[in-house]
């Protein structure tokens, strides 16, 4: 595929098929992952794939903690988190992407950062579609607990052929984000 095409045609999907995507897509999808940059090519990026019932555990838990954080701040601070998890247990594949850097550098996290942009652009490539998910960060605190990883949870990524694709959304020019000095 073309790299413009890919950049440009790359959508956020928030609705997804009722179809398996087989192991060998996702295989390819964190593939791509792995040959993101990585400062002093640490490579500190790890995954979690969940499918069927370790993938609803995981749902049933998110809503649970989203339901007990919004007694504390209130639905109305909990941004698009719920949607989020609608959205985790419709797709038939949730990748949770982990920070294993061990040397705290704040730049660790540029590098799974550009891991996720790999996984979503190869994804679009293959046909599917994906939704880059940082809500989890919600609930962070039971989700490192289940999984029981030292690593730092980072976000979670959607993965699955897409039941919709929305148009695109408007988009800023160069001269309206960027100075050039001189």
């Amino acid at each position: 595929m073309d790299l413009d095409k890919a950049l440009k045609g790359r959508r956020s999907i928030r609705s997804y098929l009722d179809k398996r995507v087989p192991e060998e897509l996702i295989r390819q999808i964190i593939e791509a992952a792995t040959f993101a940059p990585s400062a002093k090519n640490a490579q500190q990026w790890r995954f979690t794939v969940l499918t069927g019932n370790a993938k609803k555990e995981l749902t049933d838990l998110f809503r649970r903690e989203l339901e007990l954080v919004c007694e504390r701040i209130g639905r109305e601070n909990m941004g698009s988190s719920f949607a989020s998890c609608g959205i985790m247990e419709e797709a038939p594949v949730v990748i949770m992407v982990w920070n294993a850097g061990k040397m705290g550098w704040e730049t660790e996290i540029h590098s799974v950062a550009a891991a996720i942009q790999n996984m979503l652009l190869k994804a679009y490539d293959l046909g599917l579609g994906t939704l880059w998910i940082g809500d989890i960060l919600y609930a962070l605190k039971a989700l490192k607990q289940h999984f029981g990883k030292p690593w730092k949870l980072t976000a979670a990524v959607a993965v699955g052929w897409p039941a919709r694709i929305p148009e695109p959304r408007p988009r800023k020019s160069v001269d309206e984000v960027t100075e050039f000095l001189s």
